[in-house]
């Protein structure tokens, strides 16, 4: 995973203020071919806004995988094209 992407930190997000946040970082970040969405590990509630969200915009995404091949359940991979 590129750590270059373009990244939105959502760690101390309320859950209401979650999509439009992410709605503006997508839009902002359309050219890009991925980007980043850390919402945290917490309580899981951002991070099922995002998920929410992804999915009814159609958005593919993945858990991002660190170089030692671990899974980091704390950053989201949005595909873009």
């Amino acid at each position: 995973m590129n750590k270059k992407s373009p990244t939105l930190d959502l760690h101390g997000y309320k859950t209401d203020e979650v999509w439009d946040a992410v709605e503006a970082f997508l839009g902002k970040h359309s050219s890009a071919k991925q980007v980043r969405i850390m919402p945290g590990k917490g309580t899981g509630a951002v991070k099922a806004k995002v998920v929410e969200y992804l999915k009814l915009a159609h958005y593919p995404w993945k858990p991002e995988r660190l170089d030692n091949g671990k899974v980091n359940d704390g950053v989201m991979v949005v595909f873009m094209e």
